[in-house]
């Protein structure tokens, strides 16, 4: 969007971690090891406010996942379950009896996942919006290990099933698996579904099931490596560069027939290290682009941190800032020294709230519980442009369509700071009435203010400009010039005046 600045620099903001972290621990009888790792968690705001998380608690004979060939999620191995909090403030959390699941007489918060249904994890909530039936308003593709589950006995990749709930916490399985193309109903784990309403279409970030089955001829070599590395599986001790964790996308029309996933975010040879991998990838749409938050896992020390990622269509994506983290781990002792997984993003008046699961394990082996914790920014505040007090910065955007009549700015103005706008046509001709001069100036502090000039708030249209094109209709292109002083730009946004 940017096509000239002067003056104008760029920042990337982080969350503020809130004093009271963790909000929510492993404090109940039948929890065994909570774990909010990759997609083991999920966190969402409904319609009335209320807050709601489900959570992965699972038990692990270590003695038998200690064995060559037997992995964490073997059901002879280990009991996954999906567990339910809620909360009315974000901040204090219950973890209600839901009359589900009874363990050692105790009516407890587990929802999914049992000696029917096996193991049970992955469960991602997507509030569809295309849906008509209110009974499945929400939808889930999750993973599973059915009773006598074991990966080695398996073809590659995770069990995969589709649910709908009315309510997402109570959820009915669908009759029929996803199908994956070829792959039939096997998929890769770390699954993110969303849906894009540009292209109406469901989609996942995940991983292919094959990625990590690079063939391995090498004398003597008589095992298989069924995961990235010896610390987060135990069935093997050997690196496998071929095998590295990488983002893969799949879309489907009705949440049934998905495509082949596509390869779209790997590690960079020239800027990641060569043990860095990409774990996991959660999407979040702002306005018309996303925003992701991207696992990177060190696989020698075990560090896994989210970076920032980014799209304009959903389906092409980058990095901002290549090898920095986003949130970084905690100090020494700290509840997230080790990991701090891919955070659920949720709005909060004029804030924006992360919810991360962090632990201070090393290791998969370690088995520290996860804690939930929380970090605050600004509302859309990821990254700002702007200059300080010691100069005016002007930045031109490119010439750009949109709908609607009204520029929403979302600013904050230093002491002396303001920042004032003026509209062009594609040509740089500027819109009659619509210079920095008729401006109203900003500035305050605000995460949605509306523009005006001499007191009209009213963003036109260019009329009749020569486009300079061989087509004879007219498309009415807008550029927009900000001139700051000491002041910072988080977001522009032309929105519809009400009618």
């Amino acid at each position: 969007m940017i096509e000239e600045i002067q003056n104008i620099t760029r920042t990337v903001h982080t969350p503020v971690m809130f004093e009271g972290n963790p909000i929510l621990t492993q404090d109940r009888p039948w929890e065994h090891h909570v774990n909010m790792h990759a997609d083991d968690y999920q966190v969402w705001r409904d319609d009335d406010g209320l807050f709601h998380l489900l959570y992965t608690d699972f038990d692990i004979d270590r003695e038998k996942a200690s064995r060559t060939g037997r992995t964490l999620i073997d059901y002879d191995v280990s009991r996954f379950r999906v567990c339910y909090a809620r909360s009315e403030d974000g901040l204090t959390w219950d973890k209600p009896p839901m009359g589900i699941v009874h363990e050692d007489g105790h009516d407890t918060n587990i929802v999914m996942g049992d000696r029917t249904h096996g193991n049970v994890w992955g469960l991602a909530p997507l509030d569809d919006p295309i849906e008509t039936d209110p009974s499945r308003r929400y939808k889930a593709i999750y993973e599973i290990g059915p009773p006598g589950f074991r990966v080695a006995d398996e073809l590659p990749g995770a069990n995969v099933r589709r649910a709908y709930s009315a309510d997402s916490i109570h959820w009915t399985t669908y009759d029929e698996p996803p199908m994956f193309e070829g792959l039939g109903a096997k998929q890769g784990d770390s699954i993110y579904p969303f849906f894009d309403p540009s292209t109406r279409t469901y989609n996942i970030l995940t991983r292919h099931p094959l990625m990590e089955m690079a063939p391995r001829p090498r004398a003597g070599l008589v095992e298989r490596a069924l995961a990235g590395g010896s610390t987060t599986d135990p069935a093997h001790g050997l690196s496998n560069r071929r095998g590295m964790r990488r983002i893969f996308q799949s879309q489907s029309r009705d949440f049934h027939h998905w495509s082949e996933p596509r390869l779209a975010l790997a590690p960079d040879p020239a800027l990641d290290n060569l043990d860095d991998s990409f774990y996991s990838m959660r999407p979040y749409r702002l306005g018309s682009h996303w925003v992701a938050f991207l696992g990177v896992l060190n696989m020698t020390t075990g560090l896994l941190v989210p970076q920032l990622a980014f799209s304009r269509d959903a389906r092409t994506w980058d990095r901002l800032r290549p090898t920095h983290a986003w949130i970084g781990s905690g100090g020494p002792g700290s509840f997230y020294e080790h990991v701090v997984a891919a955070p659920h993003m949720v709005e909060v008046g004029d804030e924006s709230w992360f919810y991360f699961g962090g632990t201070g394990s090393r290791t998969s082996r370690e088995r520290r519980p996860y804690a939930l914790g929380l970090g605050k920014l600004r509302r859309h505040g990821f990254v700002s442009v702007g200059t300080n007090a010691a100069h005016v910065g002007m930045l031109l955007t490119e010439a750009f369509i949109a709908p609607g009549d009204r520029l929403l700015i979302n600013a904050a103005c230093g002491p002396n700071g303001y920042i004032k706008v003026e509209a062009s046509d594609v040509t740089y001709a500027v819109i009659a009435g619509r210079t920095a001069a008729d401006c109203d100036v900003f500035t305050g502090d605000s995460v949605a203010h509306t523009v005006a000039w001499n007191g009209d708030a009213t963003l036109p249209l260019p009329r009749g400009t020569d486009s300079g094109t061989v087509y004879p209709t007219f498309i009415p292109h807008r550029r927009l010039r900000f001139y700051m002083h000491d002041a910072k730009l988080y977001s522009f946004q032309i929105a519809t005046s009400a009618s």
